[in-house]
């Protein structure tokens, strides 16, 4: 999650990887979210994903800005930097597009890992249907974010979970102006108004699911939690056809 912070005159987002947390979020287990898994950078928790098939997980830009030898992908464990089984990532597919705007807002936001040793499913590691091309994440409609990292009471090695209505793009855009809007194939999650609940960074790359479905990953935001500004999540359905083709998962 990249967060937004004041520079000078110039409102930046700066990149927080590790120190993440789900706001306002509960203790969850990976048996219930088995698509999730932790990206480890040099052995350590650095952002979140979903395994969308045996060999590939879905995740965002802004996190694969090192070499493939340097990442590592734990499957089927709730706690953090512990348990599960570790894979190797031997390729990144980073979106062609990626960039960040004047602000630090990323565009294109979204990025495919290899792994050497494919993925075993079972309870706490399956792969996770996507939103189809096209398909809108309804405004109201309730989403789940997970990830790891500090809840505002410290840093919890257990999975988190929070949910949060989805916001429309219209209420999100504005919301984010001053920045330049929210980019295409962007979608918002947020108790509007009010706040309290929110992914986070560190939280960054990991996934927002409707119905057991993945429809967003986590991208970038200001501040965390905060009433009038909304988390801002990569659309899935915006990139399903890039996702089918580099990851070869057919129509």
């Amino acid at each position: 999650f990249i967060r937004l912070t004041a520079v000078s005159l110039l409102q930046k987002i700066n990149p927080f990887f590790p120190n993440g947390r789900i706001i306002g979020g509960e203790n969850a287990v990976i048996e219930s979210f088995p698509y999730q898994i932790s990206l480890e950078y040099l052995g350590y928790h650095t952002c979140g994903g979903s395994i969308i098939s045996a060999h590939y997980v879905v995740t965002a830009g802004h996190c694969v800005d090192v070499r493939a030898a340097y990442l590592t992908i734990r499957a089927g464990s709730s706690l953090k930097g512990q348990g599960g089984s570790v894979h190797q990532v031997d390729k990144i597919i980073r979106h062609e597009q990626y960039f960040t705007n004047d602000y630090g807002v990323p565009h294109y936001d979204v990025s495919l890992l290899h792994v050497k040793q494919p993925f075993q499913f079972d309870d706490s590691r399956q792969p996770i249907n996507l939103f189809d091309v096209a398909e809108e994440s309804e405004p109201g409609v309730k989403s789940i974010i997970t990830g790891w990292g500090n809840t505002g009471k410290g840093s919890p090695i257990q999975l988190q979970t929070v949910s949060v209505p989805i916001v429309s793009k219209t209420i999100c855009n504005n919301a984010y102006s001053k920045f330049g809007g929210i980019p295409e194939g962007q979608i918002c999650a947020a108790y509007y108004g009010v706040g309290g609940k929110d992914a986070c960074q560190g939280d960054s790359g990991g996934p927002l699911s409707i119905d057991g479905r993945l429809a967003g990953i986590v991208s970038w935001g200001n501040g965390c939690a905060l009433a009038k500004y909304p988390g801002v999540y990569t659309e899935i359905s915006h990139y399903r056809e890039w996702i089918n083709e580099h990851a070869e998962l057919g129509q």
